[in-house]
């Protein structure tokens, strides 16, 4: 790439105070003084299945592709979708999907482009099928019927630590594009309760003492406003479990 002229970095430097400070933020990759650490690489690499693009080319995670191709069918076969319909909702938003990503997310997508013409049908495809796969993984809450999700136990746990990692989500329009039905409240409520059948400590202590069960709300949180991303949910509640248990 050349290098900029002297007039150009004047332009870019005017430039810079027209972007917005209150922007949505993007799905990016762990910055590089957390990256560089010492055996730090485990709390954000997946170990089982890659969701979106930072690790979709990591060839220790194709095993997980045919899980997500399996999780995906099976969500669109029981929404009733035509595959290729549920598809074109995302291609035909793709660019401003891609303003979901930062930048240097991008462009190491675009490095690689085998069996695509180009990033944007890369990127459209594998929204889709991670889209569908994640949404199937969140209507399936019973986590400890395997029969569900065709894996080992062993692999369940590691798909779901997979799904919460900061490097391993999803923008939320592509799940709000790919959902069943007009009831985006349905969709927020199994995003949030994602993970509730696995009791805390705390639930626990309280089921046995016959005070029912720990329920979790959001706060702060208004019909406008939608989340990021399914994490983004998850760190709330799991704030709002730490500042009750303070209280």
């Amino acid at each position: 790439m050349a290098s900029q002229t002297l007039a150009e970095k004047f332009v870019e430097l005017k430039k810079s105070k027209e972007t917005p400070q209150n922007s949505r933020p993007k799905i990016q990759r762990v910055v590089d003084h957390l990256r560089n650490r010492n055996n730090f690489e485990k709390h954000y690499t997946p170990k089982c299945v890659s969701i979106g693009p930072i690790h979709h080319d990591n060839p220790n995670l194709k095993t997980g592709e045919k899980y997500k191709l399996m999780w995906a069918s099976k969500y669109i076969e029981n929404t009733g979708f035509i595959p290729e319909e549920l598809h074109k909702k995302i291609s035909d938003n793709i660019d401003e999907l891609k303003g979901r990503f930062s930048d240097d997310v991008l462009t190491l997508t675009e490095k690689s482009l085998e069996g695509f013409s180009s990033l944007e049908e890369k990127l459209s495809w594998m929204l889709f099928v991670d889209g569908c796969s994640l949404l199937y993984i969140l209507e399936e809450p019973k986590l400890r019927d395997l029969r569900v999700y065709y894996i080992k136990p062993d692999q369940l746990v590691l798909v779901m630590m997979d799904v919460l990692l900061l490097e391993n989500q999803l923008p939320y329009e592509v799940l709000k594009l790919l959902w069943k039905d007009n009831n985006e409240s349905e969709l927020i409520k199994i995003m949030t309760n994602f993970l509730s059948d696995i009791p805390d400590e705390s639930q626990s202590k309280k089921e046995k003492e016959g005070k029912g069960e720990h329920s979790v709300s959001i706060p702060n949180e208004s019909p406008s406003e939608t989340p990021t991303h399914l994490l983004e949910i998850q760190h709330k509640i799991t704030l709002t479990k730490s500042n009750s248990k303070v209280q």
